[in-house]
């Protein structure tokens, strides 16, 4: 059977009467930038979750910032209240990008970004409708604040969209996971003087890195790299700008390693 065959006889089947497309919506127009939303069907992070995401395109040379977004910029608030048929929405974050524009450090997407969603319905077997509001900061010689609308309702009886599905999961390979003794992962933390001390085992790789999500209301930079031994990079992240008088022991961090083409996240108290 042929190509053209083949997709002749989906087309046609698409076009049945009862057989409904996972869900896309319309791109949505913002400054620099469009975003739409999309609902492929069930998760794998949850029992009875939808997989989902938002998808964020940016004219050439723009970026955007990840939850944390370093010494300058504006992280992404996402808005879900509008939904219906929807009990929780967990967003998952992909690993970013470190740009230094030479006044301060940030963690970007560059050109585009997509934040995959855990969407866990309040009734199973019935249409799930997301509406999202999202504000969020686009930047390239200048920083503008915007934001974009879109919603988008999944039948329970939704086909597959492979499209949407090859899209998201990009993307969801990006997301860190657990770490990985003896290959990727954070293996001590000291507070010394006015920093901490981090020690990452990594593989070789032409491109590694490490990112801090410090607690809230500490307005930190980011880890710089110090050195490289025996497969461990140390980093060091100066604690200027942590809540004065606060007490760096007993805080918990959140550190994101790269390397290789593989992410983690820890999250780690300071002892």
């Amino acid at each position: 059977m042929t190509t053209t065959v083949l997709r002749l006889i989906l087309m046609a089947a698409l076009a049945l009467p009862g057989v409904a497309l996972a869900a896309r919506s319309d791109w949505v127009p913002a400054d620099v930038a469009k975003m739409r939303v999309l609902l492929t069907g069930p998760s794998d992070k949850a029992e009875g979750a939808v997989q989902g995401g938002v998808e964020i395109l940016l004219e050439p040379g723009w970026y955007t910032y990840w939850r944390n977004p370093g010494e300058a910029g504006v992280p992404p608030i996402f808005d879900f209240s509008g939904s219906t048929n929807v009990a929780k929405v967990d967003v998952l974050y992909p690993a970013p990008t470190r740009y230094d524009d030479g006044f301060s450090v940030s963690l970007v997407y560059h050109d585009e970004a997509l934040f995959p969603l855990v969407v866990t319905p309040e009734r199973l077997g019935e249409p799930v409708m997301l509406r999202v509001s999202l504000s969020f900061g686009v930047c390239k010689n200048v920083c503008i604040p915007t934001q974009a609308s879109a919603a988008v309702t999944l039948p329970p009886d939704a086909a597959r969209d492979a499209l949407a599905e090859a899209r998201l999961n990009s993307f969801l390979r990006r997301v860190p996971g657990a770490a990985e003794p003896e290959h990727l992962a954070v293996e001590t933390v000291v507070a010394e003087d006015d920093a901490l001390l981090i020690d990452v085992r990594m593989p070789d790789s032409s491109y590694s890195d490490l990112f801090a999500d410090p607690p809230v209301g500490w307005y930190l930079g980011q880890p710089s790299l110090v050195s490289r031994a025996d497969g461990v990079s140390r980093y060091r992240l100066s604690l200027a700008g942590k809540p004065q008088d606060a007490e760096v022991r007993g805080q918990v961090f959140r550190f994101v390693a790269v390397a290789g083409g593989d992410a983690v996240s820890q999250e780690i108290e300071i002892q």
